[in-house]
C-alpha cells in the first residue's frame, strides 16, 4: 500500500496572495442589531495587497438618529434623508463583496448588524467567511506592545496611511492596513491560507489530520459534495461553488461545528457531482438530503412534512393541515408555518378580525356584509390582509396607549407570522400553477468568452434544468433543449409546491433576482407582489391608526 502524500498549506486553502477579502466598516444608530438600523456602509476589496474597489453609501436608517450618535460620525437625520433604505443597498454590497471572504474589526458587530438585516428584509445572507481583525489582533499584538486593540490604536501603531475617524469607508481602509501588518506578522509561523489566517489561534484536531488526505481527490469545480462511510452510505452533504477549496475546510482548524467533528470518524470518501450552476447544486443537495436522510444534515431532512393552516371548502373551518390540497373548491391555506404551533393563534387572529373578538368560526346564524365571513377570510389568506391589519393595528394602539408594551409585542409578532404564512403561500401558489418557466439572468459563473447567461427551467415549482450561455448567443435555441428536459418533474407536482416547498423557494429566489427576464412559458407567470404580505403594510396601518385619534 503506498504512503498518502502529505498535504502543504496551499493543499489545505486558498492561498492568501489569491485570496479576495471585502474589509468592511458600518456606522449604525445603536449597538443592537435587533432594534437599530444602518445608517452607512464602507467596504474595500483587495486581493495581495492590491485595491480592486471600493463600496460606500449612507443608509436611510427610518427612523431618528440619536444626538450622540450623529455627534460621534458626523452623520445626521439631513444627511440620511436621500438616502437608499436597506433593502436597496444590501443587495447591492452582496453583490459587490461576491464570494469574498468578509473582514471586520470586531466582526460581530458588523457582521451581525448586516446577516439580521438581511433576515429582516428576507434577503439570503450567503454566510461568507470572516475574519475578525479584532481577535486576530489580540493574538499577533500583546499588551506589551499595544495599549489596547482598538482599531484606533492598532492604525497608528502599524502606521496606517488613514486615521479612523468613525466612518464606514475611512475605517475600512485602516482595517485593511491593520489587516495587512497581522499578515506580515503571522507568515513567519506559517499561516499562508485563508483558512490559515481564520484560525490562527486554533489548531486543527486529531482526527481533521488524520482524514485530510480524503481531499486529495476533490476536484475545483462547483457542485455538491458527499461524505460516505466505509459502506458507502451518505453520511453529510454540502454544496460549493468551488467543491475542491470548501471541502479542505473540513480537515483545518475553521472547520468548528460539532456535528463534522462527529461525522469525519467515520468518513471514508467524498463524492462529488458536478453542476452548471450554484442554483442546480443547491437544488440536488436538497433532494439527496430529503432522500438520504444524512446522518449530519438537519435542514431539508423532511422536505415532504409541513404544516399549514387550511380554509375548508362548504361549510369546512380553519384547521391545521398536513398537506397542501388543490384550492379550485374555494378552499385556501396559508404556510407553510414555522410550526405546528402557529396554527391555533394564527386561526384566533382570522377568526376575531373579521367576526370580532372571541367569536368561532361558522357560527350559526352569524352574517356578516361583504360576501360573508368565510369570503372575508379566504380574501385576508390569498388576496388582501388590510382587514386583519386594520384590526392588529387598532388593537396595538391600545394596547400602547395603556402600556401594554409585552401584549403589544406579542400581538405584532403573531400578525407578522401570518403575513410570512401568507406571503410563503401566494408566492409558492403563482409558481406551482405554471407548466413550464424557462428565465434567463447574467451569469455569475464561469462562462465560455466571458460574460452570458444563466437559463433555468421550472416545471410547477420544481427544477426542471440549467444551463449557461456565451455573451451574443441567442439564449432561445438553449431554452427550447431545456424545454425538452425534465418532463418527468411535471408528474410529482403538488399543489403549493407541497413536499419540495424549500427547493420552490430557492427557484423563487432566483426568479427574483436583478436582471431576470422570461424566454418562454406556458400558462401565466406573474412574480407575486410581496407590499400586500409585507411588514410594511403593517406599519402603514398602524400609523392610520394615529392619523385617525388625530382627525
Amino acid at each position: 500500500m503506498s504512503a498518502r502524500r502529505q498535504l502543504s498549506f496551499d493543499d489545505l486553502g486558498t492561498p492568501l496572495a489569491e485570496a479576495t477579502l471585502v474589509v468592511v466598516d458600518l456606522e449604525t444608530t445603536g449597538t443592537d442589531p435587533a432594534a437599530d438600523a444602518i445608517t452607512e456602509i464602507g467596504a474595500v476589496k483587495v486581493r495581495g495587497g492590491e485595491v480592486l474597489g471600493e463600496f460606500r453609501t449612507f443608509v436611510d436608517p427610518e427612523r431618528p438618529i440619536p444626538a450622540y450618535i450623529a455627534s460621534l460620525t458626523g452623520i445626521t437625520d439631513a444627511a440620511v434623508a436621500e438616502a437608499p433604505s436597506i433593502r436597496t443597498v444590501l443587495p447591492m454590497f452582496l453583490d459587490f463583496a461576491g464570494d469574498a471572504a468578509l473582514v471586520a474589526h470586531n466582526a460581530r458587530f458588523d457582521i451581525g448588524f448586516l446577516s439580521a438585516q438581511a433576515a429582516a428584509c428576507e434577503i439570503t445572507w450567503p454566510r461568507p467567511r470572516v475574519l475578525d481583525t479584532l481577535a486576530l489582533a489580540r493574538t499577533v499584538f500583546r499588551r506589551d506592545e499595544v495599549r489596547d486593540h482598538r482599531l484606533s490604536t492598532l492604525a497608528r501603531h502599524v502606521g496606517a496611511g488613514i486615521t479612523p475617524d468613525h466612518r464606514a469607508l475611512s475605517d475600512a481602509r485602516a482595517t485593511v492596513d491593520v489587516l495587512h501588518a497581522i499578515i506580515e506578522r503571522l507568515g513567519p509561523s506559517g499561516a499562508s491560507t485563508l483558512e490559515d489566517l481564520g484560525t490562527a489561534h486554533r489548531r486543527a484536531s486529531p482526527v481533521q489530520l488524520r482524514k485530510k488526505h480524503l481531499a486529495e481527490d476533490v476536484p475545483p469545480v462547483p457542485g455538491v459534495y458527499q461524505f460516505l462511510d466505509a459502506q458507502g452510505a451518505v453520511l453529510y452533504v454540502g454544496t460549493s461553488r468551488n467543491v475542491r477549496s470548501r471541502v479542505r475546510t473540513y480537515f483545518t482548524a475553521a472547520e468548528t461545528r460539532r456535528k463534522v467533528l462527529d461525522m469525519l470518524p467515520r468518513a471514508e470518501s467524498v463524492r462529488v457531482i458536478e453542476c452548471a450552476t450554484a442554483t442546480e447544486a443547491s437544488i440536488r443537495e436538497l433532494r439527496i438530503i430529503g432522500r438520504e436522510k444524512p446522518p449530519s444534515n438537519r435542514h431539508g431532512l423532511h422536505p415532504e412534512k409541513a404544516h399549514w393552516l387550511r380554509l375548508g371548502p362548504g361549510t369546512q373551518g380553519l384547521r391545521t393541515a398536513r398537506l397542501a390540497k388543490p384550492e379550485q373548491d374555494g378552499s385556501a391555506q396559508i404556510g407553510p408555518l414555522s410550526s405546528r404551533h402557529d396554527a391555533e393563534p394564527l386561526r384566533g387572529l382570522l377568526t376575531d378580525a373579521v367576526m370580532g373578538r372571541g367569536a368561532a368560526l361558522d357560527s350559526p346564524g352569524r352574517a356578516l356584509p361583504g360576501g360573508g365571513h368565510r369570503e372575508r377570510i379566504r380574501r385576508a389568506m390569498t388576496e388582501d390582509p388590510t382587514e386583519v391589519l386594520d384590526h392588529v393595528a387598532g388593537r396595538l394602539r391600545s394596547h400602547v396607549g395603556a402600556g401594554r408594551y409585552e401584549e403589544a409585542e406579542k400581538l405584532r409578532r403573531l400578525a407578522l407570522a401570518f403575513l410570512t404564512a401568507a406571503r410563503r403561500a401566494s408566492r409558492l401558489r403563482a409558481l406551482a400553477e405554471v407548466p413550464l418557466l424557462i428565465a434567463a439572468r447574467p451569469s455569475t459563473e464561469a462562462v465560455i468568452g466571458g460574460r452570458g447567461w444563466e437559463l433555468l427551467a421550472v416545471r410547477h415549482g420544481r427544477f426542471s434544468g440549467t444551463t449557461l450561455v456565451a455573451a451574443g448567443k441567442d439564449p432561445l435555441p438553449f431554452a427550447r433543449s431545456l424545454a425538452m428536459t425534465g418532463l418527468g418533474e411535471a408528474e410529482l407536482a403538488a399543489p403549493l409546491c407541497q413536499g419540495y416547498h424549500q427547493e420552490a423557494e430557492i427557484l423563487l429566489g432566483w426568479l427574483e433576482a436583478e436582471g431576470v427576464r422570461t424566454v418562454l412559458v406556458e400558462g401565466t407567470w406573474q412574480v407575486p407582489a410581496r407590499a400586500r404580505f409585507d411588514a410594511e403594510h403593517l406599519a402603514q396601518r398602524f400609523a392610520a391608526t394615529a392619523d385617525a385619534a388625530e382627525a
